[in-house]
């Protein structure tokens, strides 16, 4: 497993990057737009993804892959982060948590440096570090949360929203997540059509 050292800069906390995200997502649709919407990430289709275009894959943890802070995966959700990356896409896990706790994908490289989510220079550091990309728009995000994991949106990436895994976040973050799934949900809600409302 590849892993950058984590920045010293708060990653799960309150940022300003996320403060201004937060504020500006009601006024603002184009900060939500969904390329996908899934139940779960092995909903998501490599093949579909190189047709469209997609070289590179991000994936969040935390909500994603399993509940907030697990270091223990579900095999059919390493078993699909393995094959995407058999299928010849470039994939790379960038969590704003610890990034010690991947020993189930080992070659998937961890993004630890980069500013946390959803700095745009964050998604950019990924893109170029980690997948060796330089191009956005061929470049996917999965992730549980608008509030962080879209912000890909905002480095020209495409966002795939992946229904959460229930785990033992705290009420704000929930709330949050919550309030942004929501408002993408208000302003785009043909792509959330086979979607239940989320347990959480």
């Amino acid at each position: 497993m590849t892993t950058r050292n984590p920045s010293r800069a708060p990653r799960e906390g309150l940022t300003w990057s996320k403060i201004q995200r937060f504020l500006a997502l009601p006024f603002r649709p184009r900060l939500l737009q969904t390329y996908l919407a899934v139940g779960k990430i092995e909903d998501v289709s490599p093949q579909r993804l190189i047709a469209d275009g997609v070289k590179g894959v991000l994936v969040d943890a935390d909500g994603t892959l399993g509940p907030h802070q697990a270091a223990v995966f579900q095999e059919s959700k390493v078993r699909h982060i393995k094959l995407i990356a058999d299928s010849g896409l470039k994939v790379a896990i960038f969590t704003n948590a610890a990034v010690d706790r991947f020993q189930q994908l080992p070659g998937i490289p961890i993004v630890g440096e980069a500013p946390a989510k959803p700095d745009r220079r964050g998604f950019e550091s990924a893109m170029k570090n980690c997948l060796d990309l330089d191009d956005p728009a061929s470049v996917c995000m999965i992730g549980d949360n608008y509030l962080t994991d879209g912000g890909a949106g905002g480095a020209g990436m495409r966002f795939i929203y992946v229904r959460p895994v229930p785990g033992n976040e705290n009420f704000v973050h929930r709330a949050f997540r919550l309030y942004a799934y929501l408002c993408a949900r208000w302003h785009f809600p043909e792509a959330f059509q086979n979607l239940r409302f989320p347990d959480r």
